[in-house]
């Protein structure tokens, strides 16, 4: 609408200008050819040239419609795509009706003569689908792929429909394919990533991640690109079969070398990997990353972390705990925590102390069970069965309110 505007103002001011001019000297033509002779000024000729040369170009326009009409062979074509057109509304309509047979009939003679056959054989696999058969849904599908730009659709329906069936390798491997044609497709971007996740293929999901941020976002990469590497560590620290603790300690090292920055500053992650290390007898490194991300990040989920080391001396790992405990006094994680190594130190009467203080604090389900249960050992039943009466206190203010004997 803009072009043919500007169009029109450009012709009315070529007008109004060739007007001026023609009326400031209207000049003289003329035309000799052995005894024919024609005279006249120049703006009548221009204006006969144009006017003529607008005569033949509609009367070209019409010809053309004229001959478009009487041709035998596009009228037909015209007419069969009218039809495929209605065809294919009324193929959606009784698809969306649950008249299936109907629908595919209708939605198969689409594909084959309409101007939107991609569009057709899509809801024709749709129909075969719902009733079951697999090989007129593959055709349709085999169809729809060759239809221009049809590769991606009628894949991503075919993962979608494997997904349905309960077959992730089969979704997989068609969403592998297709990523590489599509790079930028969000939607099989999104898809592949539910399936690798479904299939726990932590390794391949951490590789996808960068995809995933330039088409998705930073926020969803994000999530999914942590839980892929929590998943990751997690599953080469508990991999069957390997019973060398060094081995494993080594290879958690080195592919902690490969997690991203920002994720190695990450809490959770510090935690997990922290915890592993201690169980695989590298106490020493999993102190000294806890005490860094303490430093910078406080976060409950750190502190724990102590309980499982075994090469490092209860008596130091208590000295940070109560280190901890001088700038946050009552933190229920760190007076658990030093409660459990006070009692990896045989340490009864410390052990006791922080276990009530974290009872105190916080009414921690963890440290009023512990309480309990050192009582039991040091052989005061009366003081444990209080602690559990506590317990059960607790836990009745989240019961539902019902009748009682």
């Amino acid at each position: 609408m803009k072009k043919a505007l500007l169009l029109i103002v450009v012709v009315l001011l070529a007008a109004t200008f060739l007007g001026r001019w023609m009326a400031a000297d209207s000049g003289y033509l003329l035309v000799i050819r052995d005894q024919w002779r024609l005279e006249s000024t120049l703006g009548f000729a221009l204006l006969a040239l144009i006017l003529g040369a607008v005569a033949l170009i509609i009367l070209t326009l019409l010809g053309n419609l004229a001959w478009n009409l009487a041709e035998p062979v596009r009228a037909t074509r015209r007419f069969r795509r009218g039809v495929a057109r209605r065809r294919l509304k009324s193929g959606f309509i009784l698809l969306m009706d649950g008249e299936l047979d109907k629908a595919e009939r209708l939605l198969t003679a689409a594909g084959r003569d309409g101007d939107w056959p991609l569009v057709a054989w899509l809801l024709a696999a749709e129909c075969a689908r719902q009733r079951g058969d697999g090989e007129a849904l593959e055709e349709y599908l085999q169809n729809a792929a060759k239809s221009r730009r049809g590769d991606s659709f009628s894949g991503l329906m075919r993962a979608r429909f494997a997904l349905d069936d309960g077959r992730p390798a089969a979704a997989h491997q068609e969403l592998k394919g297709l990523v590489e044609k599509a790079p930028g497709n969000k939607r099989i971007l999104a898809l592949y990533a539910d399936v690798l996740e479904r299939e726990r293929d932590w390794p391949a999901l951490c590789a996808l991640a960068p995809r995933l941020r330039r088409a998705l976002g930073d926020a969803y990469a994000a999530r999914r690109e942590r839980r892929a590497w929590l998943a990751r560590v997690q599953q080469l620290a508990q991999k069957p079969g390997f019973n060398d603790g060094d081995s494993r300690a080594r290879e958690l090292r080195d592919l902690w070398k490969q997690v991203p920055s920002a994720l190695k500053q990450d809490p959770a992650m510090v935690a997990r990997y922290a915890g592993f290390l201690a169980q695989l007898g590298e106490g020493s490194r999993a102190l000294s990353l806890v005490k860094e991300q303490l430093e910078r990040d406080w976060d409950d989920r750190l502190p724990p972390v102590l309980e499982a080391i075994d090469d490092v001396s209860p008596d130091e790992l208590l000295q940070n705990l109560e280190k901890w405990l001088v700038d946050r006094p009552g933190n229920a994680a760190v007076l658990v925590t030093a409660g459990r190594v006070a009692l990896k130190a045989r340490l009864w009467g410390k052990a006791q102390n922080f276990f009530e203080a974290a009872a105190n604090s916080s009414q921690s389900a963890t440290a009023l069970a512990e309480l309990s249960r050192l009582y039991l050992a040091l052989g005061d039943q009366v003081k444990a069965a209080k602690v559990l009466e506590r317990r059960v206190a607790e836990l009745d203010g989240q019961l539902p309110d019902l009748p009682l004997p």
